[in-house]
């Protein structure tokens, strides 16, 4: 069974993120997949090819209206890095409410 990912999904941001929190996530990702630090990885090299179209979609703003058109995706949006308006990540914290794994934490510049 094939999963399809959206762009925002191959970013891990949210479709509500700003332009700010998507280059931020993508020179992240950018690192930990790039081709010359996993010489040897076939995954990693496609990866990073994955990352770089999604980011040059999301990054231009009349791609990405056209994108969030095409697909509907801004309908579902999930918790995820860029999703509060407000700037910072709000964290909630339960005791019931296990951590989320995650490849990287976002923590953005201000």
């Amino acid at each position: 069974m094939k999963i399809d990912l959206t762009l925002y999904d191959l970013l891990e941001v949210s479709p509500h993120a700003s332009a700010r929190v998507i280059r931020a996530a993508y020179r992240c990702l950018t690192q930990s997949s790039h081709p010359d630090k996993n010489s040897d990885s076939v995954v990693a090299c496609e990866r990073q090819v994955q990352i770089n179209h999604a980011y040059s979609v999301l990054s231009d703003p009349g791609k990405r209206q056209r994108y969030d058109q095409a697909t509907g995706v801004q309908a579902r949006s999930g918790e995820r890095r860029g999703s509060h308006p407000g700037g910072h990540a709000r964290a909630r914290s339960t005791d019931a409410d296990a951590p989320a794994p995650r490849a990287f934490v976002f923590r953005p510049l201000t």
